[in-house]
């Protein structure tokens, strides 16, 4: 029998946390929760991000027809599962004075006047470093807690720098995308 679940908890923007570092220093274990993962690391970075979206892998099938039919007069067919996709993690983060989240999209570094760090994506792929990113939701309380977690993962799009308005911040979007096996759900209540 299913029973109705009151949320005890509705989530909101404030009660939301997002955890960024190199996936050599993280380590998901079963000793500490998916976001305790970071504190002990000192170079996490909790970004300033808005439109959060975190797809889980999904599961395909795909229908294969037969020849001959049912008994009930159907094309004899079944469903052929495909292999499960990647988990994705997109957001728009706001834009500060000090940027260190690039070191983890691309470590080349060319030529540039003395004071400025000047990059260039995409021309040396050798550079590119897994990162482990972490959102978590927790209240004013830790009672309750609901983390996801993309470990070994890619930055596959680091782009469409806007203002957001007249008077408004600069942003820009990002993609991260892991292997399922990478991908971590975990919920306290």
């Amino acid at each position: 029998m299913v029973t109705n679940r009151v949320p005890t908890k509705t989530w909101v923007a404030r009660d939301g946390q997002l955890y960024i570092d190199y996936a050599a220093n993280i380590t998901f274990g079963e000793a500490t929760s998916l976001s305790g993962s970071y504190a002990s690391t000192g170079n996490s970075i909790t970004a300033a991000v808005k439109n959060i979206t975190i797809t889980p892998p999904e599961t395909t099938w795909e229908k294969q027809d037969f020849i001959g039919q049912t008994s009930g007069k159907f094309q004899n067919a079944l469903l052929d599962q495909k292999p499960v996709g990647v988990a994705t993690l997109t957001a728009t983060m706001i834009l500060g004075e000090l940027e260190t989240i690039e070191d983890m999209i691309s470590g080349v570094n060319v030529a540039a006047p003395s004071g400025y760090t000047r990059r260039r994506f995409g021309d040396d792929q050798t550079t590119t470093t897994d990162v482990a990113v972490c959102v978590t939701l927790q209240g004013p309380t830790t009672s309750y807690e609901t983390s996801f977690a993309l470990d070994d993962a890619k930055f596959t799009k680091w782009g469409d720098v806007r203002i957001s308005g007249p008077d408004g911040h600069w942003e820009q979007d990002f993609t991260i995308i892991c292997l399922p096996n990478d991908f971590y759900y975990e919920f306290k209540d």
